[in-house]
C-alpha cells in the first residue's frame, strides 16, 4: 500500500506508530509485569522469601514448587499475554493533511485497501483509479 500511494503522490509522507494505551490500562499492566516478576521471584528463591519475612509457607506454594518449571513458565507467558493486551489498543487510524481519514476505534472495522487508497486519494485531490503496481509487491 505505502508503495502505491508513494507512486500516486509523489513527495508523501507515510508515518507509523501504535497508539498508546489508557493511563488506566498502563497503569494495570505496570502492576501486572511487577506481580509477574515478584511471582517469579518468589518461585526462584524457594521457601527462602517466606522465611525473610518470617511468614508461613502456603499449601498452594507447595504444589507450584511440585511444578516449578511449569509454574514459572506459566507466570511469564500468561502475565506477558495480559501485559500485551492491556496495551493492545486495535487501532488504525489514518490521517491526511492533519484531518482524520478512517478510525477503527470509530467504526469498529478495517477499511478494504481499495476503499482506504480512495479516501486519501480524496483528501489529496487525486482523480486516480486504483490500479495496484504488482511488481513492486513481488506479483506478476
Amino acid at each position: 500500500m505505502r508503495q502505491n500511494l508513494e507512486a500516486r503522490h509523489p513527495g508523501l509522507s507515510i508515518e507509523g506508530a501504535n497508539h498508546p494505551a489508557t493511563p488506566l490500562k498502563l497503569t494495570l499492566s505496570n502492576l501486572t509485569f511487577f506481580a509477574r516478576m515478584g511471582g517469579l521471584f518468589i518461585l526462584a528463591t524457594g521457601t527462602k522469601s517466606f522465611e525473610l519475612f518470617g511468614a508461613p509457607v502456603p499449601e498452594w506454594y507447595n504444589s507450584l514448587q511440585d511444578n516449578k518449571m511449569f509454574s514459572m513458565i506459566g507466570l511469564f507467558f500468561v502475565g506477558n499475554m495480559v501485559e500485551q493486551s492491556l496495551l493492545s489498543t486495535g487501532a488504525f487510524e489514518v490521517v491526511v493533511n492533519g484531518e482524520p481519514v478512517w478510525s477503527k476505534i470509530e467504526t469498529g472495522y478495517l477499511p478494504s485497501l481499495e476503499h482506504l487508497i480512495s479516501l486519501i486519494d480524496d483528501k489529496l485531490g487525486a482523480k486516480n483509479e486504483f490500479n495496484p503496481n504488482l511488481q513492486s509487491l513481488g506479483g506478476s
